[in-house]
């Protein structure tokens, strides 16, 4: 089974989508695409970036295809309460419309700021600390699994509706399960 994730912050960098996609960054196929009617700002809180509803805006990331149900819930590990799983319409790199994955911020108002948010001034910036801090973070992920505290119960509910959807079907030589605890 394969669905789409759009990336649109910091895992558009290889070594953290590395680090949150271990068993998958060698077999995401990505490809630019395109989400209209949201901008992408810095959060007021620190440097990763927000999306916010505005309809004459766009923005520009990649899509990832080959995501598999665990790895959609490291990224909601990753992405943690302020962050919420939903699906939404893109435009891919041939401008067709398709359905995909993203996280959008639980209240992008209070989140984000009006300063825009880049993935350049990122990487220079804050990426060596966000991979330290990462490697820790995901490493609890295998001992709470999907129950982790740090994700939303909207987040959680999400992925416990589209894991009874998928239930039983294969991941490579594996079984998809998740605990729902």
């Amino acid at each position: 089974m394969g669905m789409r994730l759009f990336l649109y912050g910091t895992l558009l960098d290889p070594d953290v989508r590395r680090i949150i996609l271990p068993h998958l960054h060698r077999t995401l196929e990505l490809q630019p695409a395109e989400l209209r009617g949201f901008r992408r700002v810095a959060a007021r809180d620190g440097d990763y970036p927000v999306l916010i509803p505005h309809p004459a805006a766009r923005v520009r990331g990649h899509l990832a295809e080959g995501v598999d149900l665990p790895g959609l819930a490291r990224a909601a590990y990753f992405e943690g309460a302020l962050y919420q799983p939903a699906l939404r319409t893109v435009r891919n790199a041939k401008n067709r419309s398709v359905q995909t994955w993203l996280f959008l911020p639980t209240d992008a108002r209070r989140q984000g700021s009006r300063k825009a948010w880049d993935l350049r001034h990122w990487q220079r910036r804050r990426k060596r600390q966000l991979l330290l801090i990462t490697k820790q973070w995901m490493a609890e992920f295998g001992a709470k699994g999907f129950s982790g505290g740090d994700l939303s119960w909207q987040g959680r509910r999400t992925l416990l509706r589209l894991a009874r959807e998928t239930e039983g079907n294969t991941v490579g030589r594996k079984t998809i399960r998740i605990d729902p605890a």
